[in-house]
């Protein structure tokens, strides 16, 4: 049931693209846009809830057609940024490696296009923490792990020149379940959302 709520969302933005397709732009002011079908965008951001990670990432998307695109996006997360040694515990190192392609429908205004994808991948997580309490000898736990990863993306590119200015949320939708659909909700979405800005690049 859960999965059926938020599998819904992107057939909802799919319908709405078609129907901002009635209306559409003139085709001078897309022209604008199609002239460079490659596009790459570095980023920086955070993940802001609950404890805020560092998120360094990359987007490259190629506009196959006006509105279907490819997307591939590259992300590093230095988790916990703000909280790396509490109660005795030192954070040695605590990271997250993603990467993630999927596709995409446009929706095209005078000064800007959104781009929402549907992204599937996998994600390497690593950390290791010390215990450093003077009363206790010194003790070290490490783990790894490899998982899928799934989840949509919005991508706003503000600018119709080579460069243009990057806005992206990721929302992933597995393995963190979207436990309602309130966005607001902190068991679930928001509590996973990863919010970056940056400058891209149009590439003929």
């Amino acid at each position: 049931m859960k999965m059926a709520k938020f599998l819904f969302i992107p057939f909802f933005l799919l319908k709405l693209s078609a129907l901002v397709a009635q209306h559409d732009i003139p085709a001078n002011i897309y022209k604008d846009f199609s002239a460079q079908k490659l596009k790459i965008a570095p980023a920086i951001g955070l993940n802001p809830y609950p404890t805020a990670d560092l998120v360094i990432s990359n987007l490259v998307q190629w506009d196959i057609k006006r509105r279907l695109s490819l997307t591939s996006y590259t992300a590093y997360t230095y988790n916990s940024v703000f909280l790396r040694d509490f109660n005795y515990i030192k954070t040695n190192y605590n990271y997250s490696l993603s990467q993630k392609i999927g596709v995409g429908t446009t929706l095209y205004s005078k000064r800007a296009s959104h781009t929402f994808s549907l992204l599937g991948g996998i994600k390497y997580n690593s950390f290791k923490e010390t215990l450093e309490n003077p009363e206790f000898e010194k003790v070290s736990a490490s783990a790894s792990s490899i998982s899928p990863d799934f989840g949509m993306l919005y991508h706003s590119q503000v600018g119709m020149k080579k460069f243009f200015f990057s806005y992206r949320m990721y929302l992933p939708l597995y393995p963190y379940p979207v436990q309602r659909l309130d966005i607001t909700a902190i068991d679930g979405n928001i509590a996973n959302l990863s919010l970056e800005f940056g400058l891209g690049v149009r590439l003929k």
